[in-house]
């Protein structure tokens, strides 16, 4: 029993205790008074033109009349103030909450920023710098580098001239690529050295293995979807087929690996047969063989368009790359002509300047694997050891420039920021290439008269008859691929570049479409249909040169000679030592040119009656030429190629003095290089030519135009405004044509300069690009605060020097009100709301997985409740229940990649291992609903080594008090699984995470992509 006293003396307590619980509750309000803070989710401050930038700030919104203010000023000028309502409200909670503030960068100019956010007496500032999304050159310069922290400020323009990085590992999340003006490649993020995880039992052909590729790719697309300089993943860096030890001889062999048996009595339903019981004298069994051996040539390309889904899926504007064009003789590894051909770029590299025909071997290589994929854009590494000199760089650059692709790249070894060696070449070509490199940006692929074949019959009939001593593997160990660097090399000495087809070209009719000449070297056999499509070729007027072959072709010229170094036998015994000291002399880059001379003859011959002239004239015939161009303008590239003889110099070029003669055909003549007349030569009959000096490596460059060039004609350029338009809501649309001296449309391919100069003299767009049949368009986009005024346009074609003048009146935006916003609901980033509701699209059973706190739990029965009605069906589950996904024991021997380097025997039957290595047992679409805190999937996905979660959670940060954060994701909970994420941190956020996604899922979108501001002003600072 309480007496009065007892009661008395409890009141007195229990007052006392609330007066001190008042005086914190004020002392707390007082402290978040003093307290509003400004967080940037993507947890950098630095930011491109095209992106949103998130702000989360953090206030007390207990004053339900209470104005959010934020003021956004550019290098200290005049700011600009966004005024929203902010006060607690029948859907958020009074207290400490997160608005979402976003900006968008469309509409802002580069710069260096300041934002000051206030809430009555609350008021914080933060700092955040804008750069341009628009790269100087559409020529692709790509180093394969290793450059880290500040020295990434110098791969762009400023130093070395990159516009994009090829990057292993982390991305840049100081944003020293943005500063720069360099687009970023998470580099390998399959891996890299043949198979996934370096694991030899890993085949591209194995489901267990290639799934966890696609989770590697999409692991890397969602963690670098946040960033706005990643147009691309790359996937691996040589990738093949893999050997295994034979069960009946205990070799290690490339034939009947286990994943790709199953993969074919999966798609043929009949037993493989075993390269133990191929008799190639019977054509049944010698078919089957060809049938299988053709078939597999299909795994590496399957494997990409897999990776190519995950990364898509994740973002359809992120492309897909890998490098896929070192192995082109490797038809056992899965090899043939370009090997990705559901990607829509080719990168590649191969042929290094350590074997073979020294430095012309990655020109060959990129030559002959670009085979049937010439109109893709191809990027591509020549060159790759530590001390290769800057001759050496230069010439095997240059040598793969010419061929008319549309990037070249440098390698980790030589990265320029570390390693001097070749920096003085890397700044000279990226600089050529930049600028001349541009009109291989726009026109069309220029096919050379003359082509040389690589057979793919040949080498498996080669293989099918000599699997008893299992020696034929390759290309080049057949006779035929031995024959490949001869051919090539004798197009050079003959100043023709051999572009290759394959018996695929000749069936369909591509060769007889596009090539006069077809050099066939060292073959013993050739396909079905081919030898008839050749003999077609021949009676319509098509010439075929043969050499050291034994195939009969009706019709067809035999040149009579064989190719081969001047001491092939020694070079051939030596080999068999090991001993590349002693053989590699024997095999320089001018043994391989003297091994050519004959054939190049015997060719020249032949090429002369046919009409075909060589593209230059010239004395010294290590000075090689290409001709590129279309319509009115014609590019003549000449490269000097000379090998020094000195002993102990097997890949270095010299300089040398040679005649030239460039044929005019009445055309006038430019140095593309230089711009301006072509100095040192005097045009005579319809040649110009002249005694050049030529430095080791050195490229020269000629444009025939069909009239002199005239001017640059500039149309008036036009600025348009669409607010509603989220990509780019203010574009400055520039027209520019190159006339002739008669002001006629010089339609080609020519290279341009372009410069957009503001009212204040500041140099807005510096850009190099080239017309398309003479014609330049552009639409830069512009921002809602650039300045007033009349800016003026200038437009520079780089043969002649020419230039035109346009000056446009611009006006910044009256109301720039589209400038800034709120979240209004839960907030997401990018797409997601969009993948949210493809989800619900194309799932029907789906299971919840709530995390311990009480209000996850009924959140999760409103879902399931309220999506009944559109045919989904939602089983809940516990966090807690779920565990690593079961492995059976199928899967263990192979399971590799996904979220985590996987070693060999990692990974075992049964459920005990790491979610890291086999994900969660989760099998279907799944919705995460908790935090970090309460629930393990989640806390799992948030981590921020994995990406899975744009946005990093934190309690009282991020979403927020009474805020939600809705997060899409695929392959995070498991292989191939599509995932949404609910977050919150109490129960109000929740369900309006909750209510977000449904109104995702059913397709309602808000009226405006953000809460409009009620006041927009600006003022001075």
């Amino acid at each position: 029993m309480i007496t009065c006293q007892t009661q008395y003396r409890v009141n007195i307590v229990f007052f006392i205790a609330l007066i001190s619980a008042l005086a914190l509750t004020m002392m707390s309000a007082s402290d978040c008074l003093a307290d509003l803070t400004i967080h940037q989710p993507l947890r950098r401050s630095v930011y491109q033109t095209n992106e949103v930038i998130p702000l989360a700030v953090v206030h007390d919104n207990s004053d339900q009349s209470a104005k959010l203010v934020v003021t956004v000023t550019r290098d200290g000028g005049i700011g600009t103030s966004y005024t929203f309502d902010v006060g607690a409200s029948d859907t958020r909670k009074t207290g400490v909450t997160t608005d979402h503030v976003n900006l968008n960068g469309r509409l802002l100019r580069p710069g260096q920023y300041t934002v000051s956010v206030s809430v009555g007496d609350q008021s914080a500032n933060a700092e955040f710098e804008v750069f341009s999304q628009v790269r100087s050159s559409s020529y692709r310069l790509i180093n394969w580098g290793t450059a880290e922290k500040e020295n990434r400020l110098e791969i762009g323009d400023s130093k070395y001239g990159y516009n994009l990085f090829y990057g292993q590992g982390g991305s840049d999340p100081n944003g020293y690529f943005i500063r720069a003006g360099v687009d970023f490649v998470p580099n390998c993020v399959m891996g890299g050295g043949h198979q996934m995880n370096l694991r030899m039992e890993c085949d591209w052909s194995d489901p267990y293995a290639v799934r966890g590729g696609m989770i590697s790719a999409a692991k890397f697309a969602l963690r670098d979807r946040t960033l706005p300089n990643v147009p691309m993943i790359h996937f691996f860096d040589e990738p093949g087929l893999t050997w295994h030890e034979d069960s009946v001889s205990g070799d290690l062999t490339a034939h009947g690996v286990p994943a790709q048996v199953r993969a074919y009595e999966a798609a043929f339903n009949k037993t493989y047969l075993s390269h133990h019981e191929v008799d190639a004298d019977k054509p049944e069994s010698l078919a089957q063989w060809k049938h299988w051996t053709k078939w597999k040539l299909g795994f590496m390309d399957a494997a990409w368009k897999l990776g190519q889904h995950s990364v898509s899926d994740i973002d359809s504007s992120m492309l897909s790359v890998t490098q896929s064009q070192y192995g082109f003789p490797a038809f056992t590894d899965g090899y043939y002509f370009n090997v990705a051909r559901s990607l829509p770029i080719v990168s590649g590299h191969g042929g290094y300047h350590d074997w073979g025909p020294g430095f012309f071997n990655p020109g060959m290589t990129l030559s002959i694997s670009r085979g049937r994929d010439h109109e893709k854009e191809c990027w591509y590494l020549p060159t790759w050891y530590a001390n290769t000199t800057n001759d050496q760089y230069r010439v095997e650059q240059y040598l793969s420039f010419i061929t008319g692709i549309q990037g070249l790249m440098s390698p980790p070894p030589l990265e320029p920021t570390k390693n001097p060696i070749a920096r003085e070449a890397i700044i000279e070509t990226n600089s050529v290439m930049g600028k001349l490199g541009t009109i291989f940006s726009t026109m069309p692929v220029t096919y050379q008269p003359v082509a040389m074949l690589y057979s793919i019959s040949n080498g498996l009939d080669e293989q099918a008859r000599s699997l008893t001593d299992k020696k034929i593997y390759y290309a080049h160990d057949t006779a035929h691929g031995d024959s490949l660097p001869f051919t090539y090399l004798a197009g050079k000495l003959n100043q023709q570049h051999f572009m290759t087809v394959v018996e695929e070209d000749i069936i369909d009719g591509t060769l007889a479409q596009r090539y006069k000449v077809l050099v066939i070297g060292a073959v013993s056999y050739l396909g079905d249909g081919v030898i008839n499509a050749l003999e077609d070729y021949i009676a319509d007027g098509g010439k075929v040169l043969v050499y050291d072959s034994t195939v009969v072709i009706e019709g067809a010229i035999d040149l009579g000679v064989k190719a081969e170094l001047p001491e092939q036998a020694k070079f051939d015994e030596l080999q068999k030592t090991g001993d590349r000291d002693s053989y590699l002399p024997l095999s320089t880059t001018a043994k391989f040119l003297d091994g050519a001379k004959a054939l190049a003859q015997a060719i020249g011959t032949h090429l002369d009656e046919a009409g075909i002239n060589p593209v230059i004239e010239t004395d010294v015939p290590t000075i090689v030429a290409i001709k590129h161009g279309y319509g009115d303008v014609m590019y003549v590239f000449a490269l000097n190629a000379t090998p020094d003889r000195a002993e102990g110099s097997s890949i270095d070029p010299i300089a040398v003095d040679a005649t030239i003669g460039v044929p005019t055909e009445g055309r006038a003549i430019y140095d593309a290089m230089a711009g301006g007349a072509a100095s040192g030569l005097t045009v005579k009959d319809g040649v110009a030519s002249g005694q050049l000096a030529f430095g080791a490596g050195q490229l020269r460059v000629w444009a025939l135009t069909s009239q002199p060039i005239g001017k640059v004609s500039l149309s008036a350029p036009v600025v348009t405004h669409d607010l509603t338009q989220h990509e780019q809501p203010i574009t400055l649309n520039l027209t520019a044509t190159v006339l002739d001296d008669q002001s006629n449309v010089l339609s080609g391919a020519i290279p341009m300069r372009v410069t957009v100069t503001d009212p204040n003299g500041e140099v807005r767009y510096e850009l190099h690009r080239a017309t398309d049949r003479g014609v330049l368009e552009l639409a830069l986009p512009m921002a809602g605060n650039d300045a007033d005024g009349a800016w003026q346009v200038t437009v520079t074609e780089l043969l002649a020097n020419t230039q035109g003048e346009r000056s446009f009146a611009y006006q910044s935006l009256k109301r720039p009100a589209s400038t800034a916003g709120l979240t209004e609901r839960a907030v997401a980033f990018g797409g997601d709301l969009q993948h949210v509701f493809e989800f619900a699209r194309r799932h029907h059973d789906v299971t919840i997985v709530v995390g311990d706190s009480d209000y996850n739990r009924s959140a999760a029965e409103r879902l399931k409740k309220i999506l009944e009605p559109w045919d989904m069906r939602c089983t809940i589950v516990d966090a807690a229940s779920v565990g690593p996904r079961p492995i059976i024991e199928a899967e263990a021997p192979t399971w590799s990649g996904g979220y985590t380097h996987t070693r060999r025997d990692t990974v075992k039957p049964g459920q005990e291992n790491g979610v890291e290595y086999v994900g969660f047992n989760l099998m279907g679409p799944t919705i995460l609903i908790g935090n970090p805190d309460d629930h393990a999937v989640i806390k799992f996905l948030a981590e921020p080594r994995w990406g899975f979660l744009p946005y990093a959670p934190k309690r009282n940060v991020f979403p927020g008090g009474s805020r939600g954060y809705v997060a899409w994701q695929r392959d995070a909970v498991q292989r191939g699984v599509e995932s949404v994420t609910l977050i919150a941190y109490d129960k109000t956020g929740m369900h309006e995470a909750v209510g977000s996604f449904y109104e995702a899922a059913i397709g309602m979108e808000p009226l405006t992509q953000w809460v409009q501001p009620v006041a927009v002003s600006k003022s001075n600072p």
